[in-house]
Order: structure tokens, then C-alpha cells, then sequence
């Protein structure tokens, strides 16, 4: 449903080279195109999960193919217990499956979350990847989510050539500008009682502002604390950035990838990038790499939202 399908055919990483991954992995992100077409996404899985075995595997799925959805993750609740699954929706029944061009396609989403409900995953939520098509939609569809009583994310359709493929997406500003759904569900992330919405409304309120986006220009972690792996195990720093460190199929062990001459040259590139890019990986470091900053944001900004004033 996005162009990576398009992307000339390239042989994919064994089950067995997953386990060249750092230990030190804390949350794994397995996404596509659609992770569940791999007949071997168990065992992945498996080979992940010897390497890393507290860490949080997310699955991220359009899904649609509800059945084995619901197998894979079954089974892998049965050894690794940390597991989250994201199913996409894109607004309206009408929109999501327009977007998706497969009709019919929402409400077999909507079955399959409620599905893997049912099998007992928990972390469980809701994404929704912004276009011009949908931005009136994001309350209507943080709004299902409440319903449902799962989680709900949201990021923009960003340009990448290493990951998406695709470089001619609408920018951020243009999406921002237009944004009143968004700040609906940004004061309702604020006015909640959860901590954890109170964090998902700092990145919607890096989507929404230029300002905030701006303060953190330079102090990105990408290759530090977080990275993007291609399914033919090409590193690169994050899923925008251009720049290859190397291939995982080309040394022994993650170590001799990064060693501290490459983490000093990744580190420098990445001081000077200015990518406009505001993603779910870059928000939760910043967050950690400075929580008084994103502290003191929260903290200003929920007290606008329960005063009623603009936020």
C-alpha cells in the first residue's frame, strides 16, 4: 500500500543473521511494506528474541490478512511476552479504504484488532499516517480509538529515498497549517489523565509546531540510540537519512560496525542534519535525552489546554 513493493526484488536477511542485532535493543519496531507477507516472521522473531529477551517487539501491519496476524502473534506470545501490534487506520471507513485502495478493507482492520484483543496483546494501538486526503480526520479516528479502548499514534507521510521510496510527499508545514483536527486530539492528549498521552502530545505538538521542532535541530539521536535496519541489512541512522554506515551481512558482530570511529562520524552527520522529520523514534529519545525540556513543555501546555486557551 506504499511504494516499497515498487523497490527492485533483493534477497532478504535470514532468520539466523536477526540474531547480529545489539543486545541492548529496548523496542523493536518490525514494519513493512507488510512484516506478516514473511512466512518466516516467526522465526524472526525467535532469533531477535534470543538476542534480546526483555525487549518490546511492535509489529506494525495494515491488517488485513487477519488470520495470520492473529497466528504469528499467538505464537509468539507463547515465548516472548513483551509483544505490541500497530494496525493502521486512515481515517473513515470511506477514506482509509480510498487511501488503501482495497475496499472492504477497513472493517477487516478493525476485526483483526479486535482480534489480537482477544488473544490477550495488550499493547495494543492505532496509527494513522497523515496526508492532505485525511488531516480533517485525526479527532474522528482518536476517537475510535477511545472507543475501542486501544492506543492511539499519528505521524505524517514523511520523504524518505532509504525507507519509503518516495520524495515527493506534501512537507510539513503544509499539513500543519491545516491542523484543527490534530489540535483537537493534541488538547484531548493533554487534558488526559495518562502520562502516556501527555507524551504522545508532544510529538503532535511537533507536527503542529515549527518552534518546537526547531529547539531540538541538532540534537537528534539517530545512529546513536536508535537506527533504521532494511530488510536486507543496510544500516542507515534513522529511516530519512541517506547515509549508509554498512550492512550487518558484512561483519561478525554489531561491534564491528560501530566502532567509535564510525559513531564519531555518524554522530557529526547527524549534528548537521536538517531534516524536517518528526518521528514516533525521534520524539521518545528526545524525550529521554532531555526530560526536563520535554517536561516543562508538557507541563506548560496541559495547563493551557484545562485553562481553555489555545495550545
Amino acid at each position: 500500500m506504499c511504494n516499497i513493493w515498487k523497490s527492485p526484488k533483493a534477497a532478504e536477511l535470514e532468520p539466523s543473521e536477526y540474531a547480529k542485532l545489539p543486545p541492548t535493543l529496548r523496542t523493536i519496531n518490525l514494519t513493512g511494506g507488510e512484516p506478516f507477507l514473511r512466512s518466516d516472521l516467526v522465526e524472526v522473531v525467535k532469533s531477535i528474541h534470543g538476542i534480546a529477551p526483555t525487549s518490546r517487539i511492535v509489529f506494525s501491519t495494515n491488517g488485513l490478512l487477519k488470520d495470520t496476524i492473529l497466528s504469528v502473534v499467538e505464537q509468539v506470545l507463547g515465548f516472548h511476552r513483551r509483544v505490541g501490534v500497530g494496525v493502521s487506520i486512515d481515517g473513515t471507513e470511506a477514506t482509509h479504504d480510498k487511501i488503501r485502495g482495497v475496499l472492504g478493507c477497513y472493517r477487516t482492520a478493525l476485526s483483526t484488532v479486535e482480534g489480537l484483543r482477544s488473544i490477550g496483546v495488550r499493547d495494543l494501538r492505532i496509527g494513522m499516517t497523515l496526508t492532505p486526503e485525511n488531516l480533517g480526520e485525526a479527532a474522528g479516528v482518536y476517537e475510535l480509538s477511545r472507543r475501542l479502548g486501544v492506543e492511539f499514534t499519528t505521524t505524517f507521510a514523511h520523504n524518505s529515498e532509504v525507507y519509503f521510496q518516495k520524495t515527493d510527499n506534501v512537507s510539513i508545514e503544509a499539513i500543519a497549517l491545516k491542523g484543527d483536527a490534530l489540535s483537537s486530539v493534541l488538547r484531548r492528549q493533554l487534558r488526559s489523565a495518562s502520562p502516556k498521552d501527555w507524551l504522545r502530545a508532544y510529538h503532535v505538538g511537533g507536527i503542529l509546531d515549527p518552534n518546537l521542532r526547531a529547539e531540538f535541530m541538532g540534537k537528534c539521536e539517530a545512529g546513536q540510540l536508535f537506527f533504521f535496519m532494511s530488510p536486507t541489512g543496510d544500516i542507515f541512522p534513522c529511516t530519512v537519512m541517506n547515509h549508509r554506515i554498512g550492512n550487518i551481512r558484512d561483519v561478525g558482530s554489531w561491534d564491528e560496525l560501530f566502532t567509535p570511529d564510525v559513531q564519531e562520524r555518524i554522530a557529526a552527520k547527524v549534528r548537521a542534519c536538517r531534516e524536517d522529520c518528526w518521528m514516533v523514534c525521534n520524539t521518545r529519545t528526545l524525550i529521554l535525552s532531555h526530560p526536563v525540556k520535554a517536561g516543562f513543555w508538557v507541563a506548560r501546555m496541559k495547563t493551557r489546554a484545562h485553562l481553555n486557551l489555545e495550545t
